[in-house]
């Protein structure tokens, strides 16, 4: 029971004070993939934990999938002569049942709002093949206003006016370049997952707060990627030129997002990062995030064993 403990603790820790120490990473100097990687890592670690804490609470005492540190349940077993273990039973299967309760929440709400993402993309992406022409991933509309943005899936959709093919040239392919990169880091389903998360468990700052940060992230990321092949300057200009228009909200809009402060990343002096593979990003992330989770868990072993300590002396 002992890890099981550790790791409810661990998603309280992470999901509480995450938003404070993940905001330190969103800085000109750094990449803002690592920031972007660092929220994803952080709501997956609290999603995990809860769940499988909520199954070791659940799972009888004797089953030993919690042996590894399971010194708690030898704690319990002090009482048992004395007639006073009823409680820890109570408790522990009422614990099981909330924290499985939460991730059977999460399951159902990810579920609806997976199945409506997919019925409006649908339906949006096939009205528009109507009344434009592809020409690649892009399908450009017949609208004198230049309006860009990206629609998420399996095969992704970048959607484009003939206001966007009027733009100087290096505009134009900073705004392709911009939604392209929304595209190859999966944006729309980080984004998406945020929405699940902060729909699901609204309780925990750390979900409550992911939708707004990650799409912020995520547009200072794809902002990242297009000015590296085309510079800070068109990217900007861009930003300036192209309207998000009658874009859906499960579009990932150029200009709809954090502009003012995309633009202050973009100045001179705040140049992108060198790139790296999106697996270093999420890598390093993920190292980040299990130091959190294994001091809670190393803190609720010391203070059980000394509690065992303490009963058996």
């Amino acid at each position: 029971m002992t890890l099981a403990l550790g790791l409810l603790a661990a998603a309280v820790v992470i999901g509480v004070a995450a938003p404070a120490y993940l905001r330190i990473a969103v800085t000109p100097r750094l990449r803002p993939g690592l920031a972007l990687a660092g929220w994803t890592s952080s709501v997956l670690a609290v999603v995990l934990a809860v769940s499988v804490s909520g199954l070791l609470l659940a799972l009888p005492g004797g089953s030993g999938l919690d042996g590894l540190i399971g010194m708690a349940d030898s704690c319990a077993n002090v009482f048992l002569a004395r007639g006073d273990v009823v409680w820890a039973d109570v408790t522990r299967l009422g614990g099981a049942a909330v924290l499985l309760t939460f991730t059977g929440r999460t399951i159902a709400v990810a579920i609806g709002k997976v199945r409506r993402h997919r019925r409006c993309r649908r339906e949006h992406v096939t009205l528009l093949r109507s009344l434009g022409r592809t020409e690649g991933p892009v399908l450009w509309l017949d609208e004198v206003t230049p309006i860009a943005y990206s629609v998420g899936g399996r095969n992704g959709t970048i959607v484009a006016t003939r206001g966007v093919e009027r733009l100087d040239v290096c505009e134009r392919e900073a705004v392709l370049a911009h939604e392209q990169a929304h595209l190859r880091g999966r944006h729309h389903a980080l984004v998406l997952a945020a929405d699940i998360v902060a729909a699901a468990l609204p309780f925990v700052p750390l979900c409550r707060q992911a939708p707004g940060a990650v799409r912020v992230l995520v547009e200072l990321a794809a902002d990242a990627a297009a000015a590296r092949r085309h510079g800070p300057g068109p990217v900007r200009s861009a930003l300036l030129s192209v309207s998000a228009g009658q874009a859906p909200r499960t579009a990932l809009a150029m200009s709809r997002d954090a502009v003012d402060a995309r633009l202050l990343w973009l100045e001179s002096g705040h140049l992108p990062a060198p790139k790296l593979p999106v697996r270093a990003d999420y890598a390093v992330a993920a190292v980040l995030t299990t130091v959190p989770a294994i001091l809670s868990v190393a803190t609720v072993a010391l203070l059980v064993t000394l509690y065992c300590l303490a009963v058996v002396g």
